[in-house]
């Protein structure tokens, strides 16, 4: 990433470097280094603080700040994957009493499940294993098939891997994206709360939660720069991982033409990016036609799950209503109940997000276009019976400028302490049938 406006490798080093160094001074006014000792020997001690100056200064301008954003998202995941692996090791001695421990591979077995199980078979055997695969984009089972033969434990301990390693991906850049634009407090809170989200796990599970979301703040990153080039590649991998990748092109248009002052005389070469865009699902789809004999073989599988179009709001109206049609606490029900709050909770975030106290800057609200036209295609989108939202709860977790909105909120101690109780309780629940096979969640 580029250094930001007028840093340069001349900056002043910090106070903190204990005398080495005043304030003030610079790489080109460091005194010149002692005279090695005759016949050779180790530098003096005054080589060596020269040479970490000029490594200080030449990392701090730029790269401080990432360092910084790193640092927190390798707490947040190592203390999510701790937290995982004690839930794993609990499920497994209830669910196999008395039985020996496994190996690492055996106990994650308790994860091999619902998309999980396409992901890594379509891995291993391609397409044709299953006529409902193509409805699973190719992006992240291609990076399982790479990985595999490098990992022991076969494809779920790949796929998990490559998981984690986006969630940091993730983390890492959404929380300098949010410092960059709302501040570090709102982004600590942000990258926090993502991860505390009940259905968080799923960052780290074998699903493509995490690349995917990991490519967005990428390509929405490099827009907010001016560079669409790597804008519009990132959005391609993104439809390569996931359907809704193809909406970013809204989002990037918006920052695009923003940043011309809404003038097409404005406009250059570099809107030839935009083309990129679409280019990874009319690979895939073209792939469907030569192996499967279906350009939308990826949409058709969709009929699987029993998916249709409806107004907007018809799934939430008919969640609600049924609902009201039997005992409020029968166990799909209650799912039903997570779906609803979880949908209805990000309309009432995006609303929040345009103006008032926790509104975002008029500049900033390409993040909003991101998270509201995938938003309003979902909320028009059927699953079957009784599950008129399933995956709401996880698909949330894409629509991270929600998740800002909630770091702001975070300001208020009262706010915070009740969020992070109910969210980490709720996603413990969540976590637990997914982990004994019991019900599907999201």
């Amino acid at each position: 990433m580029s250094l930001p406006p007028g840093a340069s490798s001349s900056e002043s080093v910090d106070a903190s470097d204990e005398g080495r160094l005043t304030t003030t001074e610079t790489v080109g006014q460091q005194r010149e280094p002692a005279t090695e000792p005759a016949g050779g020997g180790r530098a003096t001690s005054a080589d060596a603080d020269v040479a970490e100056a000029r490594w200080r200064v030449w990392r701090r301008p730029g790269s401080a700040p990432w360092l910084r954003s790193a640092k927190i998202a390798a707490v947040i995941c190592v203390a999510a994957m701790i937290a995982y692996a004690v839930a794993t090791v609990f499920v497994w001695r209830i669910t196999e009493p008395g039985a020996r421990l496994p190996s690492v591979g055996g106990l994650l077995q308790t994860w091999y499940r619902f998309d999980a199980v396409y992901y890594v078979r379509i891995a291993k055997y391609g397409y044709a294993f299953n006529p409902w695969a193509p409805a699973f984009y190719p992006l992240y089972p291609f990076l399982i098939k790479i990985a595999d033969p490098l990992i022991p434990g076969q494809g779920l301990v790949a796929g998990m891997l490559i998981s984690a390693f986006f969630a940091f991906v993730t983390l890492t850049m959404l929380h300098r994206f949010v410092d960059e634009e709302f501040g570090d407090k709102v982004a600590g809170r942000t990258a926090f709360y993502l991860a505390a989200f009940p259905t968080g796990y799923f960052l780290f599970a074998a699903y493509n939660e995490s690349l995917y979301i990991a490519l967005a703040i990428i390509s929405l990153y490099a827009a907010r720069k001016g560079n669409f080039w790597i804008a519009g590649a990132a959005a391609m991998l993104a439809g390569s991982t996931r359907l809704f990748g193809l909406l970013l092109a809204a989002p990037l248009a918006y920052e695009y033409l923003r940043q011309r002052g809404w003038s097409l005389r404005k406009i250059r070469w570099d809107a030839l990016s935009f083309l990129y865009i679409p280019a990874g699902v009319v690979a895939f789809s073209i792939w469907c036609a030569v192996k499967l004999g279906d350009w939308l073989a990826f949409a058709h599988a969709q009929d699987h799950w029993k998916r249709s179009y409806g107004w907007p709001g018809e799934p939430i109206w008919k969640t609600l209503h049924e609902l009201t049609t039997g005992p409020i606490l029968a166990d799909w029900r209650l799912l039903g109940i997570f779906e609803a709050t979880c949908t209805i909770g990000a309309i009432v975030l995006l609303v929040l997000a345009f103006r008032g106290r926790w509104g975002f800057r008029p500049d900033q609200r390409f993040l909003l276009v991101y998270a509201a036209v995938p938003m309003l295609l979902f909320i028009c989108t059927m699953a079957g019976w009784p599950h008129y939202l399933m995956s709401a709860p996880r698909i949330v977790l894409e629509w991270f400028p929600l998740f800002i909105v909630l770091g702001m909120m975070g300001s208020s101690r009262s706010f915070e302490r009740i969020y992070l109780f109910v969210a980490l309780m709720t996603q413990a629940l969540m976590l637990a049938p997914v982990l004994m096979d019991y019900q599907f969640v999201a």
